[in-house]
Formats: C-alpha cells, structure tokens, sequence
C-alpha cells in the first residue's frame, strides 16, 4: 500500500512506585510509562468509593479521610 505511514510506540512501562501507608489505608502509587506523572490510588465519593487513580497525594489523602468518616457514620 502506497504512503502507508507506520507507528512506532514511544511511551514505556509504568513502574509501580513504593505504597504510601496513610491513616491504616494503602495508597498504591505508579509512575506512568508515557506522562511521567505519578499517579495515586485511593477511593472516591463520585464513584460509591471505588479506587481510582489521581495525580495529586493530598487529594488521596482526603479522600481516604472521607471515606473513612462514611464508613463510621454507617455504623451509627
């Protein structure tokens, strides 16, 4: 086929960075292979708290804080 153009992958592997261990939750956290960024696991509110993955810890961070205040007022 004429003019055919072929791409070549330049991102790399993600590599999974040390877990930060905050208020007895486990934050995963990983570099991503194509950003660079350093990306946070930790539940969210908007999705009935599911783990998702953010780019910023202090945001992590409260929102493991919230989830922990649901889960105790759940138990009231």
């Amino acid at each position: 086929m004429k003019g055919k153009k072929v791409f070549q992958y330049k991102g790399g592997p993600s590599e999974i960075l040390e877990s930060i261990h905050y208020e007895g939750y486990e934050i995963r956290s990983l570099k991503h292979g194509n950003t660079g960024h350093v990306l946070y696991c930790s539940p969210s509110k908007d999705y009935e708290w599911e783990d998702c993955w953010g780019t910023d810890l202090q945001t992590a961070k409260n929102n493991v804080l919230k989830h922990r205040q649901s889960k105790a007022s759940k138990k009231v």
